[in-house]
């Protein structure tokens, strides 16, 4: 899964932890096809690069989980992958959110 997350410390690595994926705090990191991305992109440049990225390898960003304030560019550049976690206990919220997608594809 290639999921980026947004607004709660310490869910990145969390989740990271949970799902044993690479855990990675900037665009510029990704080097597995599968990661959790905490705190970036940080603007819709680096939106844009990561995408790309992502297609020269045929993937694409699967989830992006926020909580709290997140770069309104990158929310709507991701419109339909944005899920809104709520503020008790954002981990199990996004875990939940995360079987849903999986379910979904």
């Amino acid at each position: 899964m290639r999921i980026i997350t947004w607004g709660a410390p310490g869910l990145g690595v969390a989740l990271a932890e949970q799902l044993s994926l690479p855990h990675i705090r900037r665009v510029e990191e990704v080097r597995t096809d599968d990661f959790v991305l905490d705190g970036a992109p940080r603007d819709l440049g680096e939106a844009r690069a990561l995408d790309a990225m992502l297609r020269g390898r045929a993937a694409e960003v699967d989830a992006v989980l926020v909580h709290g304030e997140a770069p309104e560019a990158v929310l709507e550049h991701y419109f339909g992958r944005v899920i809104e976690l709520p503020a008790e206990d954002a981990l199990a919220a996004a875990l939940d959110a995360l079987r849903e997608v999986l379910l979904a594809a």
